[in-house]
């Protein structure tokens, strides 16, 4: 499997909501970076927890690959994560409650690979939007 095969069964076990797929593509040392939330998480069971939540919170969350590059151990994916979030999202700075609102957020994820296991994943993504879109901080035009 390249690495660029690797990620995109991630994105596509985690959109199956498949935590054992999900779980298979990672290294039993993985460390997963989402620098929107500040979350540095160690190990499959924890990571996958982290996962989980997103789910919980937008249970329809899918994200479609647009882009994807690897090669030499890594692999760059350029991700739309779409859903609804009827369920409450779960952030550092507390919980937002359910808005029924349905969200589109452009994300990149950075893989580091040891053969077909994901050692490290960092995941970049545009917070501002997401709350903007779920009404947790008002929209505003620039002036």
């Amino acid at each position: 499997m390249s690495s660029t095969d690797v990620a995109c069964e991630n994105v596509d076990a985690f959109n199956a909501g498949d935590w054992d797929r999900f779980r298979a593509t990672l290294a039993d040392d993985c460390v997963y970076d989402e620098l929107a939330t500040q979350r540095h998480i160690e190990g499959p069971d924890a990571i996958i927890d982290a996962n989980r939540g997103w789910k919980e919170a937008f249970p329809d969350a899918y994200g479609s690959v647009k882009r994807a590059i690897g090669g030499d151990g890594t692999a760059t994916v350029e991700v739309t994560w779409e859903g609804t979030q009827p369920g409450p999202l779960h952030t550092p700075g507390g919980d937002i409650p359910p808005s029924s609102r349905h969200v589109e957020v452009k994300a990149v994820q950075v893989f580091d690979l040891e053969g077909d296991k994901i050692r490290e994943v960092h995941h970049y993504f545009d917070m501002m939007g997401l709350m903007q879109q779920v009404g947790a901080m008002p929209t505003g035009t620039a002036a």
